[in-house]
């Protein structure tokens, strides 16, 4: 059975029949926000996210965007109340899937289950493209889905390969974040939305990337963003 990763504000609401999910084969992880965003989570052992209705529209996270940038899952909003304009915005903001917190455990049970299986990649290659880009130190492998770099393993989530590998297979041509958006968000295009900003600055992290003005993937000013081949020949 699949493991749900909740994330919690300080006061720990709660927004999910715990007990019984567990009984019924799920694996519970609860996190703090904090830790969820600073620190990091392991992403091969989350197979989807809840958030609560407070969390979702704090003023204080980008919560919804930052989750699902740092994690390779998809995210459900538990709702308080069964609002119909609140669960637009939801999904609007980004949420794969939204449910009244009260809702009976086989409707949680159904809803998690349906979120992992309609996930599919949504990055498609031609069969006449390259599975393998090689840039100075930085090696991308798309059978494998793999990356290295200056000989080390990076861990990455799906999402995350996929925006890398986007970047690198059209380099030196700017994508644009419409372009970026639809091909590994997998939603039309919001233009007020920092989904792919949030998504960029986590990648840039892993790859250590994070000089001012970054240097490995740059960004184009109303434009998109830039991967540079030629800067990852030496590491400093």
């Amino acid at each position: 059975m699949s493991t749900v990763l909740i994330a919690q504000d300080e006061k720990g609401h709660s927004i999910a029949p715990f007990e019984a999910l567990q009984q019924h084969g799920f694996t519970m992880r609860f996190i703090n926000i904090h830790e969820a965003t600073s620190k990091g989570y392991p992403a091969q052992q989350v197979d989807s996210i809840v958030i609560g209705q407070a969390l979702a529209t704090s003023a204080q996270y980008d919560t919804i965007n930052t989750l699902k940038s740092c994690f390779d899952a998809p995210l459900m909003v538990s709702l308080d109340e069964d609002n119909e304009d609140l669960q637009s915005l939801m999904l609007e903001l980004g949420a794969d899937d939204v449910i009244p917190s009260m809702a009976k455990p086989r409707l949680w049970r159904a809803r998690l289950d349906a979120l992992v299986r309609k996930r599919p990649s949504l990055l498609t290659v031609r069969s006449d493209s390259p599975t393998e880009l090689h840039f100075g130190q930085l090696y991308l492998n798309l059978n494998e889905r793999s990356v290295s770099l200056a000989q080390q393993p990076v861990s990455l989530t799906s999402h995350e390969f996929e925006l890398l590998w986007l970047l690198a297979s059209r380099a030196p041509e700017v994508v644009s974040r419409e372009e970026i958006y639809k091909k590994v968000v997998g939603q039309h295009y919001q233009a007020n939305s920092r989904t792919v900003d949030v998504r960029v600055s986590c990648l840039r992290r892993k790859l250590g990337d994070t000089a001012v003005g970054a240097e490995k993937i740059k960004t184009v000013w109303r434009k998109g963003y830039l991967f540079v081949k030629d800067a990852w020949l030496t590491l400093e």
